[in-house]
């Protein structure tokens, strides 16, 4: 079992999607073809919005998380935050996870950022057993306010 995590390419369309629509479908959430298309362009323009990297399992993707950098108030560097991390069911508790974490956590250390974050929801039991491994949980709660466009 040969397992690399590396950059999104464009060459990674068709799979990416197939992930990005599974996480989505995990979340209880509806695609949007709009949103999905402009997700993928903010992950692959020259200059990403968002930064993406994948998992690849004996050379077929099977993981993908994004993640970007934030200026912090508290700090004088930047956060970073992993916003989605999805590995498909068929390889999941293969390490992929672990992986992509320990990537992100990597080029956020290489970006000077003194933290690095994620949130989840409190019923991902199966993810939140390997959070709890590799990070700290924190006591602050999230709130939010869902705005129109």
């Amino acid at each position: 079992m040969t397992l690399i995590t590396r950059q999104i390419s464009i060459e990674d369309k068709a799979a990416w999607q197939i992930l990005y629509l599974g996480y989505l479908k995990f979340y209880d959430s509806e695609p949007i073809e709009r949103s999905t298309e402009l997700v993928w362009q903010r992950l692959t323009t020259e200059d990403p919005q968002i930064h993406g990297l994948v998992a690849e399992l004996d050379g077929v993707v099977v993981g993908i998380t994004h993640f970007h950098y934030q200026l912090s108030t508290w700090t004088h560097s930047f956060h970073c935050y992993l916003e989605d991390l999805y590995v498909s069911e068929e390889a999941r508790g293969k390490g992929v996870a672990s992986a992509l974490i320990a990537e992100v956590k990597k080029l956020a250390i290489e970006h000077k950022c003194s933290e690095l974050f994620w949130i989840t929801k409190e019923s991902n039991a199966v993810a939140r057993k390997l959070y709890d491994k590799v990070s700290t949980k924190s006591d602050f709660v999230r709130y939010e306010i869902m705005l129109e466009e």
